[in-house]
């Protein structure tokens, strides 16, 4: 009975020195070093298209009239031109000759976009502490190892004696 409950006061001592890893974490930080890199990309793209006009028309009325054996333009009665549209009209040797000049019908209209991207990018880098063992600690470990081993060497020492005693003495 007391050694059970000498084992459950010693364990009962035990866990108040054990924390979480979350606590931990909390409680003592790692150091870290939190680098942020921004990247900008230009993206430049050439766009075209046609811009279609409105249907134009121009007119021109005449009359004609014939002397001598040959047609003559007597009078221009109406000479309407549109916005692109310019008509004519030529006559000579009896040969009548109309049209018009007409400009493109569509125009064609070029342009660039640019675009500019911004991409973030953390990194973060956690430092470990390397600890270093100095000549005086170095010397306290070999000291303790050696302390143990005499220890353990004198334990062996006292129980063989011990039950060579009880084994010679019946």
């Amino acid at each position: 009975m007391t050694k059970s409950s000498l084992l459950i006061l010693l364990l009962a001592a035990m866990l108040p020195g054990c924390i979480s890893e979350k606590r931990c974490s909390e409680r003592y930080p790692l150091a870290q070093r939190s680098d942020v890199y921004v990247r900008h990309d230009t993206i430049t793209s050439t766009k075209d298209s046609l811009i279609p006009m409105p249907a134009d028309s121009g007119l021109i009325k005449a009359l004609l009239e014939c002397r001598d054996g040959k047609v003559v333009v007597k009078e221009i009665l109406e000479a309407r031109p549109g916005h692109h549209v310019v008509p004519f009209i030529n006559l000579q040797n009896n040969i009548l000759t109309t049209g018009a000049r007409v400009d493109s019908s569509s125009i064609y209209f070029s342009w660039k976009e640019t675009h500019i991207r911004e991409s973030r990018m953390e990194s973060r880098t956690i430092e470990k502490t390397v600890y270093k063992v100095s000549g005086f600690q170095n010397f306290l470990i070999w000291s303790g190892g050696i302390a143990w081993a005499i220890m353990v060497i004198l334990a062996g020492f006292n129980l063989i004696r011990f039950y060579l005693k009880r084994k010679l003495l019946p």
